[in-house]
């Protein structure tokens, strides 16, 4: 199993950059962790969209599914033109009436509803989907194949739930938006050092860093450190293998 990095800005697309996107390639599939902003064009400099198996989006903040829409405009109209593109199952929270209209038209995606505790298999990978607290509904995934486990933290506030992610993962790609400092305040977004506490003491073996600016990114880097030693940023354009 393995994991690119299409998208690791926290909150909006910085100059170059993009917003929360993760491939999975695992048992022969390509799934598809979240599709945020400015994370569409990054994707397919290497990734055809109808190669995709399986979307999965953690929560409904642009951040993390806004260029969905536009994947799934691109993608109805290759259909439109003759091209056989089979439906892709798309696993996300809930959607209001509006993304609804837009996006499960056309037959280009098979929506699936998340909820808490569900379990989802695709061939050998199995997902498990844990919720956690943050601004609207969002959930942490547990992706299990060829033996190995990927934690994906979504984003989240401090809550019980994220040691459940994090339990004994091969790789944890955790969200570390903020450093230590009077605004540090952790209701719906996570500290560098409080993901590297979770990644130490829930047994994880390595600890990935997305969600977070930039500019503050060595200062990201030192604080989960300082918590947990097999900490790493995420790059755009990275491969890990979970191994």
């Amino acid at each position: 199993m393995r994991m690119t990095v299409y998208g690791n800005n926290a909150t909006c697309p910085e100059a170059d950059g993009a917003c929360s996107c993760f491939l999975i390639e695992a048992d022969g599939r390509r799934i598809l962790l979240d599709m945020g902003n400015g994370s569409l064009a990054k994707l397919q400099k290497d990734v055809d969209l109808a190669a995709l198996d399986l979307i999965v989006i953690s929560h409904l903040h642009f951040d993390h599914f806004g260029d969905l829409f536009c994947a799934k405009y691109q993608l109805e109209s290759r259909r439109a033109c003759g091209e056989a593109i089979p439906r892709i199952p798309l696993l996300t929270p809930r959607l209001p009436a509006w993304a609804r209209a837009e996006l499960c038209t056309n037959d280009v995606f098979e929506p699936h509803v998340i909820e808490d505790g569900l379990r989802f298999r695709m061939g050998d990978v199995a997902l498990e989907f844990i919720g956690t607290v943050h601004l609207v509904e969002s959930y942490g995934v547990r992706l299990k194949a060829e033996g190995r486990t990927l934690a994906y933290s979504g984003d989240a506030g401090v809550c019980p739930q994220l040691a459940r992610v994090a339990a004994g993962a091969d790789l944890f790609l955790c969200e570390a938006t903020l450093t230590e400092g009077p605004c540090a305040e952790e209701g719906h977004h996570l500290r560098a050092a409080t993901a590297g506490r979770l990644a130490a003491e829930n047994g994880a073996k390595r600890l990935l860093l997305t969600h977070y600016h930039t500019p503050q990114a060595q200062t990201v880097l030192r604080e989960a450190r300082a918590c947990f030693e097999r900490a790493e940023l995420t790059a755009i354009g990275k491969t890990w293998e979970v191994d």
